[in-house]
Parts: structure tokens; sequence; C-alpha cells
């Protein structure tokens, strides 16, 4: 069938026809001699004649009721054609479209007052072809776009997707189907709204229509309005305010929003690469594709209770910070022991991989909280912890295939001398139990220690941190504990790590002359509380062959540094070239899930299987083990490692530039995204620990999170999820420069 047999049974005469893209339809926008232009649909589906017949009707309806154009039809009827195939003639809505346009808060406002119009002309309108019809773009069908996700080829896209679609399950999947719903528009993209001036002068493509709460119509809209603007609140507050002007919005459709905004763009960029993995090449399809990615990504950055509450406003509602009440309630339950970050504490109700949201709106960038690995409530956890849990959670006395498939795995990332592990609940439990496993093999009690260190808050794990004992409440070192120098470069004592590592053998050689000889020396390849300081190069490959000579049991505590934080290597002692006799794990291998190991020989796993039985009760169990599997997942799907030395490097060049100019910057160190900035008063190089506090202090009023630690509390602490960016990086200087600038010494 020629284009011009499409035309004949219509009263005009063609003079030009342009084919258009079309989704659905093959589409053509017609000119006819008198100057009159069409837009004719032609419909191959037969099956679709009673829809779109009512889809007709719906569009003469609203072309009578609203003051905009409506494409509606310019001829009653369909015609249907040999084939079954049958086609309409629409009328052609000349205009500026949306898209083109940088949306003013008064268009805003005017396009929210324009939907509002358009539900209030079909609040009461039925039609039961419209009502049975069900399809993917109906956002109470988000979740059936799911089963496509892993057409995402980009994990750190993919993992986007999977966030927002778990929070819309989470948050609206129930709540939607009890809101009243009624006849909407459904797809008010920018590609679909005609403007003129700051006004809409008509609405077109009603193919994705559907029986629906009104604020899945609202939610669409203002999805695609905020696309590609800095300014998405002041957009989106304009348009429900214009909306408001005309209807009604209660509290429960309006904590939905938040949600149902990316989770729009998430079936959105889930249908593009559907279509592009079946060779779709239609510009069309993926027109929206990169500013909806950009739309995700920024939207981490905004609180869901700010965005709820700035809408909030709007309706005269404020709801209020319960902040105050729960320090009332900290203070009357809950032991004095328990400290809390900042003076002014912060209220948190949720986080999304590199951020965290307060009661109060705000919005931090969490460059401090290494225990959440692989970023907050990362979905592919959250969905491991989920599943396994209504599954099976037992213990290690019985036989199920994850605590077996989440051994060999993690086993080979350790070189093969290093071949046994054991489950427990946390990096304490771990580092007690490595204590314990060094002490019966050797039948030694003395343990080694170097100053500052931390290793769990035990009694054998407070025992053995200097970091802990040697402090307020302290009570000195133990008698069975060497505390050895620190081997640091910054302000160190030894020019060297060979010379304090001959000086650290000097001192067990004291000992082993005294009768002393110790069970094990453990350490942390980069000292966290200690202030972030590498062991200097050269002390553990000096020290490590004379314990071992000795008998000694070297333990690397790898709690902080291990899974790929370091960048340039897995494990922290990989940095060193040495193997340790016993690996400390703890909870970053679970994201934060109470989950911990200890990895060993075959000989120290042999001689403590002496009779006595070990067990964890939920050490290893099987949630733990999926929780575990999931993260060693995301840390290799999305590269996390290679990220972790890549904006590591990012991040140790900006310090040591911008040291030049701040010359309070004694020192920049770390490796991969364990990170120390030293402050010191520049004349005497002397810790500046009240001006370190100041300037944490401030970061936290730029909504960025970080520590401060060290021997004087002058080093302020960066160990972030492996997530962050090296643009999280920029706005983590951006905010430094500016404390530094405003804080004098």
């Amino acid at each position: 069938m020629s284009n011009y047999d499409l035309f004949e049974p219509y009263p005009i005469s063609p003079a030009k026809i342009t084919r258009l893209a079309g989704y659905g339809s093959v589409n053509y926008q017609v000119e006819d001699i008198a100057g009159q232009t069409y837009l004719l649909k032609h419909h191959i589906d037969s099956d679709s004649f009673k829809r779109i017949e009512a889809e007709n009707k719906i569009m003469s309806h609203l072309s009578e009721q609203l003051p905009i154009e409506v494409s509606s039809p310019s001829f009653d009827g369909l015609i249907t054609y040999p084939d079954h195939s049958f086609s309409r003639m629409l009328c052609f809505i000349n205009g500026v479209f949306l898209k083109d346009v940088k949306a003013t808060p008064e268009l805003s406002f005017n396009f929210g007052k324009m939907i509002a119009l358009s539900h209030q002309s079909l609040s009461t309108y039925r039609d039961v072809e419209i009502e049975a019809y069900d399809h993917k773009w109906n956002m109470m069908n988000c979740l059936d776009s799911c089963k496509d996700i892993s057409l995402i080829s980009d994990p750190s896209q993919r993992k986007i997707v999977n966030y927002f679609l778990e929070q819309y399950k989470q948050i609206c999947a129930v709540s939607l189907r009890k809101l009243p719903k009624q006849i909407i528009h459904n797809d008010l993209n920018d590609w679909n709204v005609l403007i003129e001036g700051n006004q809409i002068k008509g609405i077109i493509d009603f193919g994705d229509i559907c029986y629906a709460p009104k604020i899945c119509d609202l939610a669409i809209a203002m999805s695609y309005l905020l696309l590609d603007t800095p300014t998405p609140l002041t957009r989106a507050i304009a348009l429900i305010e214009g909306y408001l002007s005309i209807q009604k919005l209660d509290e429960k459709e309006i904590d939905l929003l938040y949600y149902l905004i990316p989770a729009r763009m998430c079936v959105s960029v889930i249908s593009s690469n559907k279509e592009r993995s079946q060779g779709n090449t239609e510009d069309y399809i993926f027109v929206t594709e990169h500013k909806a990615w950009t739309l995700l990504s920024k939207w981490f950055e905004m609180n869901p209770i700010l965005f709820t509450n700035s809408i909030n406003k709007s309706l005269g509602l404020q709801r209020t910070d319960p902040t105050s009440t729960l320090i009332e309630k900290r203070k009357k339950y809950l032991s004095s022991a328990l400290s809390l970050s900042y003076d002014d504490p912060i209220h948190m109700t949720s986080a999304a991989f590199q951020y965290m949201y307060a009661a109060n709106g705000d919005t931090y960038l969490d460059a401090y909280n290494n225990i959440p690995h692989v970023g907050h409530c990362h979905p592919e956890v959250t969905q491991a912890a989920i599943e396994q849990t209504g599954k099976l959670n037992t213990n290690t006395r019985y036989l199920y295939d994850s605590l077996m498939s989440y051994s060999e795995r993690l086993l080979k990332y350790f070189p093969n001398s290093l071949n046994k592990v054991i489950f427990v609940n946390s990096g304490s439990e771990a580092s007690d139990l490595a204590i314990r496993m060094a002490q019966n093999h050797t039948s030694n009690e003395h343990i080694l220690v170097l100053e500052d260190g931390y290793h769990g808050h035990t009694r054998i794990g407070i025992n053995i941190s200097a970091y802990k004992f040697n402090r307020n409440g302290g009570h000195g070192v133990n008698k069975n504990i060497t505390v050895l120098p620190f081997p640091k470069m910054y302000k160190g004592k030894q020019n060297s790590g060979k010379g304090y590592a001959l000086e650290a053998i000097n001192i067990i050689d004291d000992l082993l002359v005294k009768g002393i000889t110790p069970a094990a020396f453990i350490a942390e390849p980069i000292s966290g509380c200690g202030g972030q300081i590498p062991i200097a190069d050269g002390y553990l490959q000096t020290l490590y062959p004379y314990l071992k000579q000795k008998g000694i049991i070297c333990i690397s505590d790898e709690v902080q540094v291990g899974f790929g934080r370091m960048g340039s290597v897995f494990w922290g002692y990989e940095l060193y070239d040495i193997i340790p006799d016993l690996v400390v794990l703890g909870k970053p291998m679970g994201n934060g899930h109470p989950i911990g190991g200890v990895v060993s020989t075959l000989d120290l796993n042999e001689s403590f299987d002496n009779g006595m039985e070990f067990f964890s009760s939920f050490g290893g169990n099987p949630v733990s083990m999926q929780i575990a599997n999931a993260v060693l997942n995301v840390i290799e799907d999305e590269n996390l490692q290679r990220n972790a030395a890549k904006v590591g490097r990012y991040f140790d060049q900006y310090a040591k530039n911008l040291s030049i100019y701040y010359p309070q910057i004694g020192d920049v160190r770390g490796r991969g995204l364990f990170l120390g900035i030293e402050l010191v008063h520049p004349n005497k190089l002397i810790p500046a620990t009240a001006y370190t506090s100041k300037i944490k202090n401030e970061l936290k009023r730029c909504f960025i999170l970080t520590g401060t630690d060290g021997p004087e509390n002058n080093v302020l602490k960066l160990k972030p999820p492996l997530c962050f960016t090296v643009q999280n990086v920029d706005q983590f200087f951006d905010a430094f420069e500016g404390a530094l600038k405003k804080i004098s010494l």
C-alpha cells in the first residue's frame, strides 16, 4: 500500500507528506492543498482498534474542556484497510516543544496548572477499554521492568536503577494501589508538551494513556521537566504550586513523588537499553537517555526529606524534626560511654552509596565511613540479605552451599599458604580469635603491637590496642604486651623503615634474652587510629623474616584497609611484598553487616583444632555469606578497586598541590581511598589539634562527613565508600579550601 493510498478515504488533497518518528504507529505529517496540516497515524496492530477508538474520544473530550490545543481527531471515526490495519487523522499543533526551552518558574507553574485542569476534566470520565489497558509505562507496573535491568551493561548505571526501583518497591508499590485512580495522560514529557512564551499551548501523543493515581501523571511530567537543570527543586515546587491552584494533593501523594520521579527515569533507561539490545537504532528512542542518567546520578544529592518538605510548604504543611526528642531518649536509655559525632549531632534517616540523609533535610557527602565498603544500601547487597533471610539462616554445624562457595571464593584472593578461614561476627571478634590462635600455636602469651594501634573492643582487643590502653580510661600496657615504635616517616625518629625494623628487632632480642618469646606481632598495614599513617617501606620487609625465624606469628589487621581499598592491591599487606600467617577481616566484607573472619595457614588451623570446639553462633551463617558474596560481586563488577586507585591518586595530587599554598597542611598520606591530612602550626610543625576540630566541623557545615584521629587528633581522616568519585573529591576540596580560608590558626 503506497502512502497516498492511506489518505484516499479522507476528504483532503495531500500536497506534502513527511514521515515522522513514532512508536506503536507509523506517523505522517500531511499538508493539503488548502494549507491545512494534519497528523495521520497508521496502526498495524488491529487488536488495538477499540483502545485507539477510546483514546480518540478522550482527546475529543479534552479538546472541548481544556483552554489549550489537544491533538484530537480531525475527522470522526477510524479508517480500516484491507490488510486489517487502520488509521486516524489528528489535528497538527504547531509550536515550540517544552524540551527546546528553559522552563521558567512561570512556565513550570502554568504546566502544573494545565495538568490539574486535565485531571479535573477526566476526574469522572470512565472508559472500560482504557481502564483495562495495562502496559509497562503505567507507573503502577514499574517493577515489571526489573527483568530487563541486566540489559544495562554498565554496572555503575545498573546499580542506580536497582537502587531506585528497590526504593519504589519498598515505598511506592503498595501505597500507589491504595490511592484513587482516574484516566491520566501518563506521558507529559518534554516532547509531548508545546508552549508559547510562558504558556502551555498544547499537548499531544496520548498513546500511553492509562488508569492510575493522578500523582503518577505529576511525577512523569516532573521527571522530564527536571531534566538538564541545576535547580530541579525550584522547578518542582513551581509545578506543584501551579497544580495546587486548581487541584488538591494530600501528604500521602506528596510522599511518593521523590521516589516516583527516578522510578520513571529508570523505566525509561531500561526501555532504551532493551531497544538497543534488539537492534533498534531510531534516534527518538534514545533522545532523553543521556539526560535521564544525569538526573538519576544527581538525584542522590537531594535528601528525600528536603524534597518532600519543600513540596509540603506549598500545601501549608511542615513536619517537625524529632532530633531533640531522640537526644533526650538517648540520654535516658543508653550508656553515656557511647559518644556522638559532632557537638551538634546529626539525625540520620537514610543513605544511598556515598550520601547520607538527615532528618532536617540535609544531604551529607560521606567521606568518612569505611564500613559501608561498596556504598550505603547498595541494592545488590540489600537484595542478597532480603532473599536469604526469607530462605534459611542457621549456623556452621549444618551444611549449606553459601558457606562453602564464599569460603572458596574469598581464599582465591590470598596466596596459597593462606588457605583456611573461620568466620565470626566482627573485626573485634576476629582480632580476639587471631591472638588466641597464635597463643595456642606457640604456647606463648606475649604480644607485640605498634604505637597507637587499634584492634577491637573486646578484652583482648583493648589489651593489644595502644590507642585504647594508653588513652583516657585506659590502664596502661599489660605485662604481656610490648609496644614497638610506629615506623613513620613524617616527623619520625628513624630515617627509614629498615631503621625502625632494626630498632624493633633490638627490643625483641631483649625480650628473648629475658626468656620472653612473643606469640605474635599484630599491625595494620596503614594505621587508621594512629593517623592514617602507612607503615614505612622496608619495615615489614625487614621485620617479618626475623619474626618468622623466631617462630613469632605475623598478623595483618585488614579490617579497615582490605578488600581493594588500597587501590593498587587488594590487601594492605601486599603493599610491602610480605605474607602474614594470619589475616583479620571485619565488617567492610559485609558492607556493614556484622561479619568478620580470620584467614590462616594450614599449620595454625590444625594446631587450633586441639579438641576444644570453636563455635560462633552466627559466624558464617547463610545470610552473612550471601551478603559477603554480594559485596565481592560489586567490587568486581563495578571495578571498585580500580576506582579506589584512580580517585585516591586524584585526591593525593590535589591535596599536595593545595599544601603549596596552605602551610598548615603538614602531610598528605595514605593509599587508595584510605587518606589522611595532618594539620600543623606551620612554623613549629606542632599538632594543630583545636584547628583540626574546627576544620572538621566546618566541613560538616558544608555537608561533608570526615573524622579526626592520631595521637594529637590533628589528622583529618577520610575513608569513604569505594564508589567515591573524582567529582566527590572536587566537592570535598572546594569545602576544605573554603574552611582553610575561613578559619585561622
